[in-house]
């Protein structure tokens, strides 16, 4: 059966009623089973003409299916009715007509549409009230045989139908869901079932999204997008536009934002992937109100982990205020940094390459940052910031002044977990994981501070990480310090110096002793080394040597009880695992030739002499009875205390043996008043609690 053309079977049918005047008022019918029309294949066909006494035209054509535009499936049912049909020669014009029946994927129809044929062969088409994706549609259609045009107003669309629509040209990533509802204006062009250009501007009243994984999310968003595209050659689609949202929440892990706080307004152009997985934006400009002002160019990969693949930015303004809660924090929330707030201006460059960082260039301008927890504190922070990743570095090195390298940070005040940090000024150069002081600079430390020699590190967080750093300890009060952590008050200064401190394979070790002056004395760590200090059990070797500590001073700070005198000694083979001793060799004693001096309250007493293994309380019992309550502290000869720690246990003695036990205080004059250890062997964990215990308690007996 041969195929007839749809244009010449209508007008073969008006040519030959109107050549009959038997048929001037009548009606006259045609069918087919197969009939072409510019690519669309029809099946089942009938056409009728009929004919009013004015001569007004009136035709219906019924189709059982159209083949075609596999764009939107297959038509079937369709019924056209033209009411008034105009034919003048090989035009037509139909003003009055309806259309039902079920259009592919755009579902079920019923609308009122007007159709025209013009000169040059092309077909104009409006439809009143086209059913689209869950909403309504105002449609101008031009068809120029395999080529159309199509203006649209669309109100109401679901934007969850819109994308099942649009899956013959744009697919959403693996895992992606949309929801929604939008209304505005789309003109598109195209051939066949290809679409060659598009151009929307569209208000969205509720746009939800989400990719399978949950990392990034959209709810309730509103705004405007105008967005328009055009097919290039290669199949990609050069895109333009601008995004406009005003109202609810995104999240890309871990940023969140509230767009109803502050709205977002880009403008962008690049080229989207003919797949719509993957966007390159040339150029951009974003403005997220009172936040922050963006511009440059960026890679987007909507199929992978991370969205932002590649980019180019610069940074007009960065309000530390807002940003800081929103850009920044959300990567601190595992840190002690987690509350910090900030106040003053960032303004710079950042590249990104391969979804990392790979350059950052900053100035800081009245950068204020402040935790309410204490934990950090910084006032009057500016300066520049430069970072390379190490490709950048190394493909730059010897091709730009070195000078694009260094950095300078600066800061009238500062405090870290309490401890004050006076103005200072920082130059340093940094890549990569590595960081370098470029000179020598002074940490001012409460009345003190930290002379930097040298700081140094590399590849920093990872195993390979290494230190070095050179300092010294300039007197800082003991008092002020110890206050600021939280310990019972010291007195004294801490000053000495911290030598040639190395870590390489997560191992920390010192070049020299280092040294602290405290108690108007001194302490010296000897051989000091740290393993995997960053981990999460480290551990720490070390022999301490103790050196004329004033005990008047020791004991008022630790509520021990007061004890004058000095005391010396030393700690040989401290090993620590996770900061609690597991062994050492300890030995504490008065200094021979020690003529300061040696008095023991009874507090101190009873506090030893618990230490000691005996009881406490009943030397308390002792000192408050009898004529020994009438003395508030006695006099020694000399106390020591040595505890050798294996396996838990604690192998305690004394200045000397004694019967069945040691002299922890040898006493002296009269009364005379001697106390003695009992227990050579005492459970370290049952010794340490005692300590505990005598510091926290509140009971005075002197």
């Amino acid at each position: 059966m041969s195929v007839i053309p749809l244009r010449k079977l209508c007008v073969a049918v008006v040519l030959i009623a109107g050549a009959s005047p038997a048929l001037a008022a009548g009606k006259a019918t045609l069918t087919a089973r197969e009939v072409e029309f510019e690519g669309l294949g029809f099946r089942d066909l009938q056409l009728t003409w009929s004919a009013a006494r004015d001569h007004a035209n009136h035709v219906t054509v019924h189709a059982g299916r159209i083949e075609g535009p596999d764009a939107i499936g297959p038509l079937s049912g369709l019924a056209i009715d033209c009411a008034v049909l105009e034919v003048s020669g090989d035009l037509l014009n139909c003003s009055k007509g309806r259309l039902s029946g079920a259009l592919g994927s755009l579902g079920g129809q019923d609308t009122n549409f007007s159709a025209r044929t013009r000169p040059d062969g092309s077909l104009k088409l409006h439809l009143d009230a086209l059913a689209f994706a869950g909403g309504r549609a105002i449609v101008d259609l031009r068809l120029d045989g395999s080529r159309w045009r199509m203006n649209s107003t669309l109100a109401d669309i679901d934007l969850e139908a819109l994308a099942q629509l649009a899956r013959p040209w744009f697919q959403l990533p693996d895992g992606y869901t949309v929801a929604g509802r939008a209304s505005g204006q789309a003109q598109a062009s195209g051939q066949r079932d290809k679409v060659g250009s598009l151009d929307t501007d569209i208000a969205i009243a509720r746009l939800d999204f989400s990719d399978a994984a949950g990392t990034q999310a959209g709810e309730a968003l509103g705004g405007r997008l105008h967005l328009k595209l055009e097919t290039e050659a290669s199949g990609e689609f050069a895109t333009t536009g601008t995004l406009g949202l005003a109202g609810g929440q995104a999240y890309s892990d871990p940023v969140f934002l509230d767009f109803g706080a502050h709205r977002m307004d880009i403008d962008f152009s690049g080229r989207l992937a003919a797949d719509a997985k993957r966007f390159d934006a040339s150029g951009f400009s974003l403005v997220h109100a009172g936040v922050a002002r963006v511009s440059g160019s960026a890679a987007f990969d909507f199929a992978a982990e991370s969205l932002l693949q590649d980019a180019k930015l610069h940074i007009a303004g960065l309000d530390l205020a807002t940003a800081l809660p929103v850009y920044i924090q959300p990567y601190l929330i595992a840190t002690s940094l987690k509350d910090v707030e900030g106040q003053g201006n960032v303004h710079g460059d950042v590249e990104i390459t391969a979804a990392s960082p790979s350059r950052i260039s900053l100035m800081l301008e009245r950068v204020i940052l402040d935790s309410p927890t204490g934990s950090l504190s910084v006032s009057g922070l500016g300066g520049d910031f430069n970072w390379f990743d190490d490709d950048n570095y190394s493909r730059l090195a010897g091709k730009i002044d070195d000078a694009a390298f260094h950095s300078r940070l600066a800061w009238e005040s500062a405090s870290l977990w309490g401890i004050e940090i006076g103005a200072v000024e920082l130059p340093f150069t940094t890549s990569g994981r590595h960081f370098r002081l470029l000179e020598p600079a002074f940490l001012p430390i409460f009345d003190g501070g930290l002379a930097i020699e040298t700081l140094r590190v590399r590849h920093a967080g990872t195993g390979q990480m290494y230190v070095r750093f050179d300092a010294g300890v300039r007197p800082i009060s003991m008092a002020l310090l110890s206050r600021s952590l939280g310990w019972p008050e010291f007195s004294g200064t801490l000053a000495g110096s911290i030598p040639a401190l190395t870590m390489s394979q997560g191992i920390v070790t010192l070049g020299g002793n280092l040294e602290a002056a405290v108690f108007d004395g001194r302490i010296v760590a000897r051989d000091l080394q740290l393993r995997d200090p960053l981990g999460k059990f480290p551990r720490l070797y070390a022999s301490i040597d103790v050196d004329n500590l004033d005990l008047k001073l020791v004991t008022r700070t630790f509520s021990f009880g007061t004890i004058t005198g000095r005391l010396s000694g030393r700690i040989e083979d401290l090993e620590t695992f996770n900061w609690m001793p597991e062994s050492f060799d300890a030995r504490f004693y008065t200094p021979p030739g020690d003529e300061s001096p040696h008095r023991i309250s009874q507090r101190a007493v009873t506090n030893l002499s618990s230490i000691g293994g005996g009881s406490g309380g009943g030397v308390a019992a002792a000192l408050q009875s009898g004529f020994l309550k009438f003395f508030d502290n006695f006099r020694y000869d000399r106390l020591g205390l040595n505890c050798r720690l294996v396996n838990d246990v604690c192998m305690m003695s004394g200045v000397e043996r004694v019967g069945g036990g040691y002299y922890i205080v040898k006493g002296s004059g009269l009364p005379r008043i001697n106390v003695v250890g009992s227990q050579s062997r005492v459970a370290w964990t049952r010794l340490v609690r005692q300590l505990a215990n005598i510091m926290e308690s509140g009971i005075v007996i002197e």
